[in-house]
């Protein structure tokens, strides 16, 4: 029986050499983007900002092996100083577009990919697992975020509003192949 095994292993072993160079090593890494805390006060209906994982020493070592991006989620503390419920949708774009003068217009010219969250006055947490119920639009939002820079444009109608962001984290994760 002990010859049997070692008649298998010498059979099977140099299939699985041979076969050793075209094998897939995948590996799942998470890129967290911190987002400056600071004080938000408007009175306009939109906003935006660049992000730029390529920043990113994660991003870095891994973007030419990146196969897909498994998910786009975040995590938060946020104060609302006003009076009132604030509430907003966040949209999507490779680049920013200096045309681009209203709510209405990035509505209509970019990809919402957050919708539904509302903040009370006062503090408001949001984790990783509550923000996936926030985001949509997850194929042009994975397909955008893949090229390492893109701009979010932030829309309200809730004016005034006075937030002051206490941490946020946008976490990406990501599936790498060799």
């Amino acid at each position: 029986m002990k010859n049997l095994h070692k008649i298998a292993w010498a059979l099977i072993l140099p299939m699985f050499l041979a076969i050793g160079g075209c094998i897939i090593i995948a590996a799942t890494f998470v890129i967290d983007y911190e987002i400056d805390s600071n004080d938000l006060f408007t009175a306009t209906d939109f906003e935006y900002f660049e992000v730029d994982l390529t920043d990113d020493a994660t991003w870095n070592d891994h973007k030419d092996e990146i196969a897909y991006i498994d998910n786009v989620g975040f995590v938060m503390s946020i104060d609302n100083n006003g009076a009132a419920d604030a509430n907003g949708e966040l949209y999507i774009a490779r680049t920013h577009n200096s045309s681009i003068t209203t709510a209405a217009q990035v509505k209509s010219n970019t990809t919402r990919i957050l919708s539904g969250l509302v903040l009370p006055p006062g503090n408001t947490v949001v984790d990783w697992a509550t923000s996936l119920g926030y985001v949509e639009g997850v194929d042009s939002l994975k397909a955008i975020a893949e090229t390492g820079t893109f701009v979010i444009y932030a829309t309200t109608e809730t004016l005034p509003f006075d937030l002051h962001i206490d941490a946020a984290v946008v976490i990406v994760t990501v599936t790498a192949s060799k």
